[in-house]
């Protein structure tokens, strides 16, 4: 039943791994699941489309996965360097300003 073909269907996602899953693989995989009898003939394209769709959804999320991870590994440019160099250099001068308005003058004044 239905039970079953989630189990082949991962079983087949798994054991042909996700990123080499082809639709000639595929097909032949339940080809042979329907020569034993596990899948009906009937069935077989709409199993062969679950499949299909499910590696692909597999594939997508990995890629997601693998992009996001460079994005947060992968080093700064050299314009996110010289921005940051501004940033910096902007901060140390209000840094400075405020101290000189917050220090008090020679002794007397105020």
């Amino acid at each position: 039943g239905a039970m079953v073909t989630r189990l082949l269907e991962r079983t087949l996602l798994f054991g042909l791994g996700i990123l080499t899953l082809t639709r000639e693989k595929v097909t032949q995989f339940v080809e042979k699941l329907v020569e034993e009898g596990e899948v009906c003939a009937e069935e077989a394209p709409k199993v062969v489309e679950r499949i299909i769709a499910r590696g692909e959804e597999e594939r997508e999320a990995l890629r997601k996965m693998v992009r996001q991870e460079i994005e947060r590994r992968a080093p700064p440019s050299r314009q996110d360097v010289e921005e940051l160099r501004k940033k910096v250099d902007e901060l140390a001068q209000r840094l400075e300003e405020l101290s000189r308005t917050l220090k008090p003058g020679p002794e007397g004044e105020e």
